[in-house]
């Protein structure tokens, strides 16, 4: 990423509900690249699933500006969501290039999505035009990822090596110098739908969500939650 420049992280994701690993995430993603920006974008339908998200997207925006609320470095956007159809990255890429055409882009993402990253529709034109900015999970051997790269679309991939350090991959794409890096996080082992199976068996959600978002999901009775254990 170059210095000087505004630099935007996008944090997509279904967010239902949003819970502290998104958080963390995001908050060591923003401190670890000095990003300016954090955009969490909630999707109306994620291409990559065959549900829709359970929660309505009126719930899901309201969890996560009670999650975001007071961190001046995080926001939100719907321009996804407003569309209530199946959304692309890379449609959104394009959109934010002419919004945000003074500022660098930087997709934020997990390692498993990097996986499938070249089956994406226009994946090609995400990496021509983004930063990736790829988390480690635990479990997953990030720092072995040089093969995987390498190895996107059957071997023709757009990157070559750059610096290694620091808990740190990065790849440098050979025509537009925008980069890919893995990086290490602290290990959350949360997902949404652990989540939602817990509020739903009535067990306790403690440090898996933002208190505020356990109360709104509570009051609203969003997963049809029974009492606590």
């Amino acid at each position: 990423m170059n210095q000087g420049i505004n630099q935007i992280g996008i944090l997509g994701g279904s967010f239902d509900p949003v819970h502290m690993g998104h958080i963390g995430l995001a908050q060591e993603t923003q401190s670890r690249f000095n990003l300016d920006q954090v955009l969490f974008l909630p999707v109306f339908q994620s291409p990559h699933k065959s549900h829709i998200p359970l929660a309505s997207s009126t719930h899901r925006m309201a969890m996560l500006r009670l999650a975001l609320k007071g961190n001046i470095h995080f926001s939100i956007s719907d321009t996804e969501m407003r569309k209530e159809e199946v959304s692309y990255t890379i449609d959104t890429v394009n959109r934010f290039r002419l919004k945000y055409s003074s500022s660098e882009l930087c997709l934020i993402m997990g390692y498993d999505n990097l996986l499938d990253l070249d089956l994406w529709k226009d994946s090609r034109k995400i990496m021509e035009n983004c930063h990736i900015l790829v988390a480690s999970r635990p479990g997953l051997k990030a720092f072995n990822s040089t093969g995987k790269i390498f190895g996107l679309f059957n071997g023709d991939s757009p990157y070559r090596l750059g610096k290694i350090k620091n808990k740190t991959q990065e790849f440098i794409h050979r025509e537009t110098g925008k980069k890919l890096v893995v990086y290490d996080i602290s290990p959350r082992d949360i997902s949404s739908s652990v989540v939602r199976e817990r509020l739903v068996l009535g067990k306790p959600v403690d440090n898996l969500l933002p208190p505020e978002v356990e109360t709104y999901i509570i009051e609203h009775q969003i997963y049809k939650i029974r009492p606590k254990l």
